[in-house]
């Protein structure tokens, strides 16, 4: 998943040294010795706007293009991933905009634009290898964990059949969203079985195994990994029951990590004998845990596992082992001299994308929006130091595609000058990247005058041009902004990432300009009736950004939208806008008790209960906050024993949560659910509502503190 929370981007790009561009074999070293390999996020090029767009047949052959002038010779592709959580994996359509994303997905990997083979094949042609790139602890999460909204938007179907293959807390109240629990053996053949199977029949050349998860449900390192086999092996070699007694910390991360190194050994015979490798990446300051994921200064979310590297060196685990980010060099220098002291066949490679690496080392790079630029690695692109040789104005009509983006990237850095008419014809050049710069470059001036060729670009074939267009229009305060995008998001061949992130940052751009009109406004108001549900939806989207406005027509809409609308999105985002924009009117009141009661989807009543919670949890102490309290704790009380709502495994987080609005009120309700333990379902859900907090981010506790939470369960028995 990647949802919410993205990795910060760091430039690439390598050395075409002196030979003809065009000629430069992805195999010849660079200058450096150290072969070079780009990791490609591929699901994130296609959602984060800052990222180089991987969405179509053309920005791929673009992008593979540049490496192969940077003198890449391998690719690690995490568009495989994506291919495996779409077929393997329950996406979750209650979580609404998550699902949206993976149908866009979907739609680039696998199902229609097919742009794994795209790229595996565009590779192979211009001599690098490419591997699929996987989380080997990223396997989703129950429902009720917390990431960007409820339910958690996806899960492998492993952890749905068998949840006891998810790592475990000690007193089997909670599991751990993110691995599996690799101590059964029947989980590590499952995984291994489809990890192998997409390898192989997607002919990528090997697999690279992520080990950070990017999941918020950790709360500290040690919480997980009390599943029955580890009990029972700790218990046999130790003496000692972990459930119950103190225990040796270490000695039990060891005992986790054996049984990941047995999946590894495991996992690369049956590679091996398909002629594929294996590669995983360790954490670069101790190589014998997992990395960190880059949130929040770095939290170890595959929990507490550590392994024993130096054995791998000489019992054929894996092929090669990768040193993240932040290896120091005399570790770097440790583990190369390791190799060459054991006569090793492992790798030793290091996630460094700039410094020096010892000799032949591999190095693995991050991609960064300079491969657009036409420059070389060694021109230190968007770097402190970078440098720039000034291209010729006249390379802009050449033949030679990295030359016209080159004079483009020099003007956009303001070392060329050059003249509108220049600049709006490379808006139509044939090359995706050119015609992408030109958009910058029109932003960049200011000028009202290049208006109407970004707006005519908003019909490229490219999604990421369209992207790049409708931006730009912003920035240059478009008057026709609104009536262009209300065009271009009824058009067949509109994405996820121009609907859900440019429109939005456009959106933002005329607000924050004073550009953003009343009439403009009215404009978007008459479409909430559009017949599309789609253009509903994304209006009423886009009036979270921007405000509806507070008149009686919007009102009226609203109120239909919220109870006749077919669309459930569209219903909770017009109860969102309605609370936002009149507040707690009775109409807007009533409307939401009525929804709480007789929606047909039990996630948008969950939502209409939330959404009464907070329209009035701010507002003064009275009889109408009080009753307010009431429904929604009444709410809350249909996720008790026997519950048989759609939205049973996690509804119950988004009401609870909301109850805690109401601060000491709620607190208290809450208190005395939790009592109730006639009805032991509802009180354990009140007590992780109170005592075992999830949403969108960390809520890190220590140990200590669990313990004295689980002190509190209402009828759970005391160790």
């Amino acid at each position: 998943m990647r949802s919410y929370v993205y990795m910060l981007v760091i430039v690439i790009t390598l050395s075409s040294l002196l030979i003809a561009e065009d000629q430069q074999p992805a195999g010849l070293l660079p200058s450096d010795r150290n072969p070079r390999t780009v990791y490609l996020s591929t699901g994130d090029n296609q959602d984060v706007l800052a990222f180089a767009p991987l969405d179509s047949v053309a920005t791929i052959n673009a992008t593979f293009d540049a490496l192969k002038r940077y003198r890449v010779n391998r690719i690690w592709w995490r568009g495989g991933q994506d291919e495996i959580w779409g077929k393997q994996f329950v996406i979750r359509e209650e979580n609404r905009m998550f699902w949206r994303i993976w149908e866009w997905w979907k739609d680039n990997q696998y199902r229609k634009l097919n742009l794994n083979r795209v790229a595996v094949e565009a590779a192979h042609k211009r001599g690098m290898e490419i591997w699929l790139t996987y989380g080997l602890f990223d396997n989703g999460s129950q429902a009720d964990a917390g990431y960007a909204g409820f339910p958690y938007a996806a899960e492998d179907k492993l952890r749905i059949a068998h949840p006891e293959w998810a790592p475990v807390n000690k007193w089997g109240t909670w599991r751990q969203g993110g691995p599996l629990e690799f101590a059964y053996p029947a989980a590590r053949q499952a995984m291994a079985d489809y990890l192998v199977k997409y390898v192989v029949e997607g002919n990528y050349d090997g697999l690279s195994l992520l080990t950070y998860a990017e999941n918020f449900s950790q709360r500290y390192e040690d919480e997980f990994g009390y599943g029955a086999p580890i009990v029972k092996e700790y218990q046999r070699r130790y003496g000692v029951n972990i459930l119950r007694e103190k225990f040796d910390k270490k000695k039990w991360g060891q005992l986790r990590g054996e049984y990941v190194e047995t999946f590894l050994r495991e996992l690369r015979s049956r590679l091996t004998r398909n002629g594929k490798k294996l590669a995983i990446v360790v954490d670069g300051l101790d190589p014998t845990r997992p990395t960190k994921w880059l949130i929040d200064g770095g939290v170890r979310t595959a929990g507490s596992l550590q392994w024993s590297p130096q054995r791998w060196l000489t019992t054929e685990t894996v092929d090669e082992i990768c040193l993240f980010t932040k290896a120091d060099e005399k570790d770097i220098k440790l583990w190369e001299n390791l190799r060459k002291t054991n006569k090793s066949k492992m790798v030793v490679s290091a996630f460094r994308t700039r410094g020096s690496l010892p000799p032949e080392m591999p190095r693995i790079m991050w991609l960064g929006r300079d491969v657009e630029t036409g420059f070389d690695w060694e021109s230190w692109v968007d770097w402190p130091d970078e440098r720039l040789t000034v291209e010729p104005v006249g390379s802009l009509v050449g033949k030679d595609v990295f030359a016209r983006r080159r004079v483009l990237t020099c003007a956009l850095k303001g070392k060329t000058e050059l003249t509108l008419n220049s600049v709006t014809a490379a808006v139509r050049d044939g090359d995706v990247f050119v015609r992408r710069l030109a958009l910058r470059v029109l932003a960049e001036r200011k000028d009202s005058a290049g208006i109407p060729s970004a707006a005519a670009a908003l019909e490229d074939p490219e999604n990421s041009v369209r992207v790049r267009a409708i931006i730009t229009l912003a920035e240059l305060n478009d008057p026709a902004l609104i009536p262009r995008v209300l065009t271009a998001i009824a058009s067949e061949n509109s994405t996820f990432q121009f609907h859900f992130r440019a429109v939005p940052l456009a959106l933002k751009k005329q607000v924050a300009a004073g550009q953003l009109s009343a009439s403009d406004k009215e404009l978007m108001v008459t479409r909430l009736t559009d017949p599309q549900a789609r253009i509903r939806e994304l209006i009423l989207y886009y009036f979270t950004f921007v405000g509806a406005p507070a008149t009686s027509d919007v009102r009226l809409k609203l109120l239909k939208i919220i109870k006749d609308d077919p669309s459930p999105y569209a219903r909770e985002l017009a109860m969102i806008n309605a609370r936002s924009s009149f507040g707690p009117i009775p109409e807007v009141t009533s409307i939401l008790r009525d929804v709480m009661e007789h929606d047909k989807d039990h996630a948008v009543q969950a939502r209409a209960a939330a959404a009464l919670a907070t329209l009035y949890a701010g507002t003064e102490r009275g009889l109408t906050r009080q009753k307010a309290l009431a429904d929604v704790i009444n709410f809350f009380g249909q996720y008790g024993d026997g519950c048989q709502r759609s939205d049973r495994e996690w509804g119950w987080r988004v009401v609870g949560i909301s109850l805690l609005r109401f601060k000491a009120d709620g607190k208290s309700h809450l208190e005395r659910v939790m009592a109730d333990t006639a009805n032991r379902t509802l009180s354990d859900r009140a007590w992780r509502i109170l005592h075992l907090p999830q949403g969108d981010g960390f809520f890190p506790i220590t140990e200590e503190q669990d313990v004295a939470a689980h002190r509190l369960h209402p009828w759970l028995p005391q160790r």
